[in-house]
C-alpha cells in the first residue's frame, strides 16, 4: 500500500494533466483512499510510464471502484476518452481468481505469487475482450495491457460513463434487450469458445439504446471444467433480471441447449 502522503503526491502529479471532462469527481480524502487502496509502488510506475510515453495523456477521475479493480477515465494518445482499469494487487482476490484460470490451457503456467496471478488476470481480460471484439460482439475495444493496467474503449460520452443496466433508465422494448443478451451468450460460446461466467445486469452497460457487455476477466474457454456450470449460472441470472421487467423469458434449458448445440 502507498502511504497517504504518497497518494497525495500522486494525485498532485496527475492534476498537472487534468482536462475539462464532466466526469464524476469525489472528495479529495475519498480520492486519496481510493488511490491508496489500489496503487502500490509498481502500479504507480506503470501508470507514470504510460503517462510519460504519452500512451495515456491524462487521468481525470474515477468511474467505478470494485473489489477486484478500479476504473478511471483517461485520455488516450489520440485524444479519445478511454477507460483505465487498474487491478488491485490483493492476495484475497488472487485466491479466487485461480478458480477461473486453472483448467484454461492459455494460462497453464501462472505461478503462485500474488503479482503473477493479478498480472495474468489482467492479461486474461485483454485476451477475452480481444477475442469477443474480433467477432464483433458488443464489448469494449481493448487497447493495451501492461502488468495490471488495462486500457480500453470508454463507453459513454463527454466524461459521462454509461450506467450499468441495473441503474439505467431504459427506453424501448426490454424483450429486445433480453434477446440481445441471449444472442451474446450464444455467440460468445459458439464463435469465441468462451463463457462469460459472471453475466448479470451488473456487467451490462446501457448507452443510447445500446448494450455493452463488460467485466470479462473471469470468462473461461468453453472447454474449462466448470464452463457449463458458469453458463447455466449466467442464463439463470439473465432470466431472473429480465423476468422482473415482465419479459416472457425462455426456459433455461432451451437456452442452454441452443447455446451448446447438443
Amino acid at each position: 500500500m502507498v502511504r497517504d502522503e504518497d497518494a497525495d503526491k500522486y494525485l498532485d502529479d496527475l492534476s498537472r494533466h487534468k482536462v475539462d471532462f464532466r466526469t464524476r469527481r469525489v472528495k479529495r480524502s475519498e480520492d486519496r483512499d481510493t488511490v491508496a487502496s489500489v496503487l502500490d509502488a509498481r502500479t504507480q510506475l506503470t501508470l507514470h510510464d504510460m503517462l510519460g510515453r504519452g500512451i495515456i495523456k491524462a487521468l481525470v477521475g474515477i468511474i467505478s471502484a470494485g473489489k477486484e479493480a478500479n476504473v478511471y477515465l483517461g485520455t488516450h494518445e489520440d485524444g479519445s476518452e478511454i477507460a483505465v482499469k487498474v487491478y488491485k494487487i490483493d492476495s484475497q482476490s488472487a485466491k479466487w481468481m485461480q478458480e477461473y484460470m486453472h483448467g484454461d490451457p492459455r494460462f497453464s503456467n501462472v505461478g503462485t505469487s500474488v503479482t503473477s496471478v493479478i498480472f495474468t488476470w489482467a492479461r486474461k481480460e485483454f485476451k477475452n475482450l480481444s477475442r469477443a471484439k474480433n467477432h464483433d460482439l458488443p464489448v469494449p475495444t481493448p487497447l493495451k495491457i501492461k502488468d495490471n493496467v488495462l486500457l480500453m474503449q470508454f463507453i459513454g460520452e463527454g466524461g459521462t460513463p454509461a450506467p450499468r443496466l441495473k441503474d439505467a433508465e431504459v427506453t424501448g422494448d426490454m424483450t429486445s434487450y433480453y434477446a440481445q443478451v441471449v444472442d451474446f451468450m450464444r455467440d460468445l460460446y459458439q464463435k469465441c469458445q468462451l463463457v462469460h461466467a459472471d453475466l448479470s445486469e451488473y456487467n451490462i452497460l446501457y448507452w443510447k439504446g445500446e448494450i455493452t457487455i463488460i467485466d470479462m476477466s473471469q470468462s473461461v474457454l468453453n472447454v474449462h471444467p466448470k464452463a457449463r456450470f458458469y453458463l447455466s449460472r449466467d442464463i439463470k441470472n439473465i432470466n431472473a433480471y429480465f423476468e422482473k421487467w415482465g419479459v416472457d423469458v425462455r426456459p433455461p434449458m432451451d437456452i442452454y441447449q441452443d447455446i451448446i448445440q447438443e
